[in-house]
This record gives structure tokens, C-alpha cells and sequence, in this order.
């Protein structure tokens, strides 16, 4: 699968947090190409459902890794509704043929049974949610092609099925082999909040029932684009605020299987963090490569991960205790010492390294600009643009990125959850769209309204009622 590349190009959620339906596209649903860097960013007011879409890529995440669902998943369904739905296109480059490739998802609350179920019972349970359905289907980008529906599933509690017909019969022929995986595969999902289709026994399933093209393209989904997507949250970077951890991102390999994707570590910031040689020595090799970048973002400033003593680990193995420091002009200081935006800055570049590199690479960060100085995230965004080869989603609040980015870069919330993610209109090539934006908020647009209006002077009567309460 060297040559093979995927990316993600459409993304559409239904009844997802305070979405009823949003769509949002990457320049790639135009282009149909791997050319370029495939960046976009997302735009609008406080809860109007940036972070819906950051979340949706760690649900995918999730299922395509065959991981449980989390219980909190639950709370991500709108209120009033039992089922969310997940919608992601997909662009697949096998070096001969293009195809456009399409996964749907449904996510369904259990049922609450008060009377059959005791507390500790809710308490232990692994999720809240099932997957309720899961759709797979295909098409080569040729003239006149129309996609095919290469297996559907179908849950309803105790009730599920597979489909289409071929597929069924297919399945239900081999009562000895291929009937018996499928049930055992729809029970052990169900049971366990995973994916059917990306499970380890899904996959297995999947590999006897269906043709080698459409597997080679589920196979491509789940080992390279799983592989290659990280999602940076705005948990991750509350723990950078409060001075306790660095979530460092870095690109890893399964010596076992072969296969390459993304791990997460977590550095203490005020005390060094114990951890085996070998991963030492990775992440030793990782921060000089970040130096290289960081000294010219900051001048004159390197990383570097400094070896403390020796130690024994939780497993009887011993291992080395290191601590992150940054140097300037020689002086060397602990990594707690410097400002959230230069930590920030370095959990997040070693994502960035591999988008500007790897056109596989699909990195997903939520409040991009948190503590980094405007300018600065302009000109870094502005080179991923112009000159890197992977995916960059984004959300962010600040209006430096509207002067450096194209229209097909940038999507903007709206205050209708029916139609909740637009591309602003009637942009011309000389339009600041820093400018469009701000007066779309102040007068509207002609399609639908990117702020809820609020009224200064209501804003300073709420004030001052609030400080006269005793």
C-alpha cells in the first residue's frame, strides 16, 4: 500500500452536540487532488459548533481503529434526539485509479431500563452508545460512474442485519464459516460499542465476503488514514495552561505488524518524567528535529530532552528519567518557565513536521491560535498552505488566518443548526476576507446569519445588575 493516498474530502454530521445538519468541504472535493496541502479552517462564534466537527474526527478515529466508544459519547447526541449520524467522503489514489469512497455511521443511545439496572451496573458499563448502522460504498471517479453500495449494517438492540442482498446470501450460504462470524461480530459490537465493519473480527469478515477492490479501499481507510490522523483537543491543551503536563505527538511504527501512526506522550512540565531507553532515545531525536524548526519560528530558541539519571520503572525494567528544557543564547531553563504559546507551540509541531511532509497526514487541532502570537500563526499557516502535502483542520477565533487563506480554505458557522457550516459568497480576488466576515457579522449575509445578535448596551446593563446583587 506505498503508494497509495487518502484523505478525507467532505465531512457531514447530523443531530451531533448542537448540530442539526452540517456539511463541510476540503479544497480537495474540488481539486480531486494530492498535489497540494489540503487546509481548511473553521470559523465562528463561542459554542457554535467548531468543536462538533473536531470531535467528530475522534469518534472516526475510534471506529476506524476498532477502539470502544467512549461513555461520554452519549452526551454528544443532540437533546431529544437517540441517534446521531457521522457522513465522511473520502479521496483514494491507488496510483492507477481514483475513487471517491463514502462511510456512513449512526450512533444510538442504549435504552435505560431503571428497573433492571442497578447503579453499579450503569457504572461499569463500557458505553452508553452502539453503533446503529454502518454504510460503506464506492465509485471510480470516471464519467458516468455512480457509487455502489459495497455493505450496509444494521442494528436495533437485539434485531441487525447485513446487506445488500449479495452480500447476505453471501453470508447466510456458509452457516459453518461466514454465518457464525457475522453474528458473533454483530454481538461482540454491539456489546462492546465498536465499529462492525472495523473491528478485528469485522475486518476479518470483511476480507472473505467482499471482492478485493472494495477491500483494498476499507483497507486503505482503516491502515493508512487511521494511521495518519491525529486529533489535538482543547483537553490536551488545558493541560499545557495549567502548567501540570505536554502532550507531545509523534510518529510512531509496529515493528510487528509494519504498519506506521500517531502516539501521544505526556511530559511532565515541572519534574522529570520516567520512560524506557528506546523511547528516550526516539523522543530525543524527535525534539532536535523540532529545534530545527522552533529556532526559526522563535529565534534562538531550541528544545531539547535531557537525560536525568537512571531509574527503575513500574515493570522492574530500568529506564531513564529526562526532563524537557528550552535554551537561549545558552542559558538553559525548564520547559515550565516558558509561556503557554511556546508550549503550545512545541506539543503541536512535531503534527505539523509530518503534515508539511507526508501527504497522507490528516492532523485535526482545535483552537489552533490559543497563546500563539498572531502574526507568527499567520506566517506558519500560510507555509503549511502554499507549501506542505498533508491535511490541516482547524478552528480557530482569530482573523490574522482570513488575510492569508482563499474562501475554499475557510468554512463559517451560522446561527441556523439546520444548515449550521457555510462558505461565505460574492468573494472577489481583491476582497480582504477579513473584511467580508466582519461585515457579514455586522449586516448578515444573503444566505444566513454567521452571529447571534447581541446589543452592547444590554451587555452593560447585565453588568451592572450582576454587581449590585449582594
Amino acid at each position: 500500500m506505498e503508494n497509495i493516498k487518502v484523505r478525507v474530502s467532505e465531512v457531514e454530521i447530523n443531530n451531533f452536540k448542537n448540530v442539526i445538519n452540517g456539511k463541510i468541504s476540503f479544497p480537495s472535493s474540488k481539486s480531486l487532488s494530492f498535489e497540494k496541502a489540503d487546509v481548511l479552517g473553521i470559523y465562528g462564534q463561542n459554542g457554535s459548533g467548531k468543536t462538533a466537527v473536531v470531535e467528530s474526527f475522534q469518534i472516526l478515529g475510534r471506529l476506524l481503529h476498532g477502539a470502544s466508544l467512549h461513555k461520554s459519547t452519549e452526551k454528544l447526541i443532540t437533546e431529544g434526539n437517540d441517534t446521531a449520524s457521522l457522513n465522511f467522503t473520502f479521496l483514494i489514489n491507488t496510483g492507477d485509479n481514483l475513487f471517491e469512497t463514502y462511510y456512513n455511521v449512526d450512533i444510538t443511545k442504549l435504552p435505560i431500563e431503571p428497573f433492571d439496572t442497578n447503579e453499579e451496573d450503569v457504572q461499569n458499563s463500557k458505553s452508553s452508545v452502539y453503533v446503529s448502522k454502518e454504510e460503506f460504498r464506492y465509485k471510480k471517479l470516471e464519467k458516468g460512474a455512480r457509487p455502489k453500495t459495497a455493505i450496509q449494517y444494521f442494528r436495533a438492540i437485539d434485531e441487525y442485519s447485513i446487506g445488500p442482498n449479495l452480500i447476505y446470501k453471501k453470508v447466510k450460504s456458509n452457516k459453518n464459516d461466514h454465518y457464525v462470524s457475522y453474528k458473533v461480530n454483530a454481538e461482540l459490537s454491539y456489546k462492546e460499542s465498536t465499529s462492525f465493519l472495523f473491528r478485528k473480527e469485522g475486518v476479518s469478515l470483511t476480507k472473505t465476503i467482499l471482492d478485493r477492490e472494495v477491500n483494498s479501499l476499507l483497507e486503505s481507510i482503516r491502515l493508512i488514514f487511521a494511521s495518519n490522523l491525529f486529533v489535538i483537543n482543547n483537553q490536551q491543551s488545558s493541560l499545557i495552561l495549567a502548567n501540570v503536563l505536554i502532550p507531545v505527538h509523534y510518529k510512531k511504527k509496529d515493528y510487528n505488524t509494519g504498519e506506521t501512526g500517531y502516539g501521544v506522550i505526556y511530559l511532565t512540565s515541572n519534574e522529570p518524567t520516567r520512560m524506557k531507553f528506546e523511547r528516550f532515545e526516539m523522543l530525543k531525536t524527535m525534539f532536535q528535529s523540532i529545534s530545527k524548526v522552533l529556532t526559526e519560528i522563535v529565534p534562538g530558541l531550541t528544545v531539547e530532552l535531557r537525560p536525568v539519571g537512571e531509574q527503575t520503572l513500574n515493570d522492574g525494567s530500568v529506564g531513564m528519567r529526562a526532563e524537557l528544557i528550552a535554551i537561549r543564547e545558552g542559558i538553559a531553563l525548564p520547559i515550565s518557565c516558558e509561556s503557554d504559546g511556546i508550549k503550545k507551540l512545541i506539543s503541536i509541531l512535531s503534527s505539523l513536521i509530518v503534515m508539511y511532509n507526508d501527504p497522507n497526514a490528516c492532523i485535526v487541532i482545535d483552537e489552533l491560535d490559543a497563546g500563539i502570537f498572531e502574526f507568527l500563526l499567520g506566517e506558519i499557516v500560510r507555509i503549511l498552505n502554499d507549501s506542505g502535502k498533508g491535511q490541516l483542520l482547524f478552528t480557530s477565533h482569530n482573523l490574522r488566518l482570513l488575510e492569508v487563506l482563499d474562501k475554499d480554505n475557510l468554512v463559517f458557522t451560522t446561527t441556523n443548526a439546520e444548515l449550521r457550516y457555510i462558505n461565505l459568497k460574492g468573494i472577489k480576488e481583491t476582497n480582504n476576507i477579513r473584511d467580508v466576515y466582519i461585515r457579514a457579522i455586522q449586516l448578515g449575509t444573503d444566505e444566513e446569519p454567521v452571529y447571534e445578535e447581541t446589543d452592547r448596551y444590554d451587555i452593560m446593563d447585565a453588568f451592572e445588575e450582576a454587581g449590585e446583587e449582594k
